[in-house]
């Protein structure tokens, strides 16, 4: 393979890892820095046959930019611009690469915020968390990424470039293409730029309340009591007790610890002693926070997932399951039944408010912790729920997702999927062997089997 052609586009020749500790061993790393360098780079690709794999911070938990010695990888850290900010139409336009920390606080020095937070937005970039869907901590309230991506520029396999939506509020004009790339991680084309929706930063004071808990299980009929009195949190996350007693060791968190860990609820004023109501009984304090000590316990969580790799010398996986909020206390039970016969602990960490549970599984033994993860993710399948909320699936959670979708939604779903892969890439070169592709693969595994759809 001759790169001479493209040698007057930065690049190096290294190798990666990311956040789970996935080896990523490419070719070559181009650094484009518009979206012309980008269109080179990917004609080549498909001329000469070789996987193109986009690179954002490297915050991926599923082996999603996993390459094996055969792949271009194309790092988006030169093409980091914020493009325009429409404070009329309210309306960002930016490359890939920025990272989201720095987009968030330019916006809010104009007085505007993009809610979506990914507890890694202090890392990751905002091309990676729209190609994943990144949720966040405010999702229980604004939803992902996928709720604020209007349009996008995208490279297709082929090197066309084409754009996709429009930077409006409304718009019915055809086949939701958008929502087609969102969440898609990089397997049908190259996001060169993103149109994302603002709003103004609300007016209401909003505060934190920091419950610690009696128990584990007191956290779900929390979130069930919030939900029956018809309170919607900005914010409702839960770290448990082994979570919190890492964040005190490895990050001087200094918090206090209780077996039952720790739930934090964000709310307008007005509505505190309302949230407080629902925690009698249940807690074994509670603290109000407002201002720099609110602040303190939200970088508190967004950093959880650091002090938990401190804690498990990167011998874990990160789980992301899904489950209907109903289900909550029993999906908690089922955990501790799960952790009890592994002789484990889970270290939760979760966007309990919707659902969303990250039980972190650190096994030594690989066969073990691979037996624990999977039997976690088909917990949330028989429960109705997902084996991914915003982590994605990458390689880790193929086989999973084959099986959520042919027993949810049926096989001619999975088809439709891998039919629009190969319309789109028929060559296979945008980051193969991953996500629908390979849960493709796992197809004739369920053929056989009767499958009752729910």
């Amino acid at each position: 393979m001759d790169l001479k052609e493209l040698e007057d586009i930065e690049h190096s020749q290294e190798e990666r890892e990311d956040f789970s500790g996935e080896k990523v061993k490419p070719v070559i790393v181009f650094y484009p820095k518009n979206e012309e360098d980008v269109v080179r780079i990917v004609k080549f690709a498909k001329q000469n046959k070789i996987p193109v794999i986009a690179w954002g911070s490297g915050t991926s938990l599923t082996g999603a930019v996993s390459c094996n010695g055969n792949c271009i990888l194309i790092d988006f850290s030169k093409m980091n611009k914020i493009l325009e900010i429409n404070e009329i139409d309210w309306y960002v336009r930016v490359q890939p690469g920025i990272k989201l920390i720095d987009l968030f606080e330019e916006l809010e020095r104009k007085g505007f915020m993009l809610p979506p937070d990914p507890a890694s937005f202090f890392l990751c970039s905002v091309g990676g968390a729209v190609a994943e869907s990144s949720g966040g901590m405010k999702g229980v309230r604004y939803g992902s990424f996928r709720e604020w991506v209007l349009a996008l520029r995208v490279v297709l396999p082929s090197g066309e470039v084409i754009k996709v939506g429009e930077p409006l509020r409304k718009n019915r004009a055809g086949y939701d293409l958008v929502h087609l790339f969102v969440g898609s991680e990089g397997t049908l084309g190259i996001i060169t730029e993103i149109w994302l929706r603002i709003i103004p930063i609300p007016k209401r004071k909003m505060v934190t309340i920091a419950a610690l808990l009696k128990d584990f299980e007191s956290a779900a009929d929390v979130i069930i009591g919030l939900r029956k009195n018809r309170i919607l949190p900005e914010l409702s996350e839960y770290v448990d007790a082994d979570v919190v007693r890492a964040l005190n060791k490895h990050l001087n968190a200094g918090l206090k610890e209780t077996e039952g860990g720790m739930l934090l609820i964000s709310i307008e004023e007005d509505m505190v002693n309302d949230v407080l109501k629902v925690l009698e009984g249940k807690t074994v304090n509670v603290m109000v926070a407002e201002g720099e000590e609110a602040n303190k316990l939200y970088s508190l969580r967004a950093q959880a997932a650091i002090a938990v790799k401190a804690e498990s010398k990167n011998v874990f996986y990160a789980e992301d399951i899904v489950v209907p909020i109903s289900k909550l206390p029993e999906a908690i039970r089922r955990l501790k039944e799960i952790a009890a016969k592994y002789n484990t602990k889970f270290y939760v960490i979760s966007h309990i408010g919707d659902g969303n549970l990250h039980p972190n599984i650190i096994i030594e033994d690989k066969e073990a912790r691979e037996r624990a993860f999977e039997e976690i993710a088909r917990m949330a399948i028989e429960m109705g729920g997902s084996v991914s909320g915003e982590h994605g699936i990458g390689t880790q959670k193929a086989k999973l997702m084959a099986e959520q979708i042919i027993k949810h939604n049926g096989r001619a779903v999975l088809d439709l999927m891998y039919e629009i892969k190969k319309l789109i890439d028929p060559d296979n070169i945008m980051n193969p062997g991953k996500y629908v592709e390979l849960a493709y693969k796992y197809y004739k595994e369920f053929s056989s089997q009767p499958i009752e759809i729910k």
